[in-house]
């Protein structure tokens, strides 16, 4: 397994678990109310902005957790143009779903959603895309083009 496959598999875990607990905590917070109000995005904000820093850290640590657990401690980190095409592959899913999250939230505010719904319509075709995004990657990997 290559490095960029097993940083996709990571990332994927990572992206399960994280995007797992805020729709839960959402669903809370729409449930209880606290997304209806003068402060809802505020509300909103403080609900997702941890997100970010908690993928940096469980990436960098389930990363190393992977990389002791591995036989070949001798693996070395290349990247040939393979790795990269696959790469390409993933991000231009990941970039063409939150284009479309970008347009439907637009599309939303425009026809008088509120922006808590539209934030979370772009959060949503954010989590997607990278989800889906590193599966064509690892789909890549196993194919084999």
């Amino acid at each position: 397994m290559s490095n960029q496959e097993r940083a996709s598999i990571v990332a994927i875990i990572i992206s399960l678990l994280l995007n797992a607990y805020v729709i839960v905590r959402l669903v809370q917070l729409f449930g209880s109310g606290a997304l209806s109000g003068e402060h809802a995005t505020t509300v909103w904000a403080q609900a997702i902005v941890w997100v970010i820093p908690a993928a940096i850290v469980l990436t960098i640590v389930l990363n190393s957790l992977f990389a002791m657990a591995s036989k070949d401690r001798n693996q070395r980190n290349i990247v040939d143009e393979r790795d990269r095409l696959f790469q390409l592959r993933g991000l231009s899913v990941t970039l063409i779903s939150i284009g479309i999250g970008y347009m439907t939230m637009i599309v939303m505010l425009a026809a008088g959603w509120t922006a808590v719904v539209g934030l979370t319509v772009l959060y949503a075709s954010c989590a997607v895309g990278d989800l889906v995004g590193n599966t064509v990657r690892i789909a890549s990997y196993r194919i084999g083009g």
